[in-house]
Parts: C-alpha cells; structure tokens; sequence
C-alpha cells in the first residue's frame, strides 16, 4: 500500500526570500505547520488563503485540479531531523513535525487553493 495523505490550512505568512522572485509561504495545517518556496510565477497564492496539500507516492489521477504539482524526495531521514523535507526540483517543502514519509521513495506533492 502506497503513502497517500490530504492536508488542508491557511496561508499565515508570505515573506520574500532570499533570491528575487521567491518567496517563503507558512500554511497552519492543524497539526502541522508547512513552511515552503513558492517561486514566483509557478503558484498565485497570497495570506489568508485556504489550501489544500495533496502528498502521496503515486501521481494523483485528478491532476488537473491542482495549482502546482511536483515530485521528488525526503531531503534527510525524519528520524534525524525532526521534520519532513522533501526537495520537489530544488524547491523546499518543509512540514513541522514530520508526516511520515520514508527516505529513498519518490513523492508527489499537490497544491490548490481552496475557494
């Protein structure tokens, strides 16, 4: 059986990061918090939005639904980490405290604003 979870929050914060046209997005997720990149021009989403954060090991069949998919892998063990990093291309999705995910498996990751 495959990992497959939906999370759904509210954009809390978008600060400017470090290089131009990126951004750092914090989602409340209930139980946890997701601190991620969002580069400009790949996802339109603003404080006080409601998402929803689609994660799992298959590519999900609704795909078109979403504002921003992408795939890649845990960044470094959760165990040793405390969180889950996944790095989708170089683009950083961190969720606080970590959801379970297992290092050398590919994952797929979902957004879409929820109206």
């Amino acid at each position: 059986m495959s990992w497959n979870k939906t999370f759904e929050g509210k954009v809390k914060e978008l600060k400017p990061g470090n290089i131009r046209g990126q951004y750092i997005a914090t989602v409340d997720l209930g139980k946890h918090t997701l601190i991620h990149d969002v580069i400009e021009g790949t996802l339109d989403i603003k404080e006080g939005d409601k998402v929803k954060v689609h994660v799992s090991e298959k590519l999900p069949e609704d795909l078109d639904e979403y504002d921003f998919c992408g795939h890649g892998y845990l960044v470094e063990a959760e165990e040793k980490v405390g969180k889950t990093i996944l790095s989708l291309w170089g683009i950083i999705f961190k969720f606080e405290p970590g959801i379970g995910l297992k290092e050398e498996r590919k994952y797929y990751l979902c957004i879409k604003k929820v109206h």
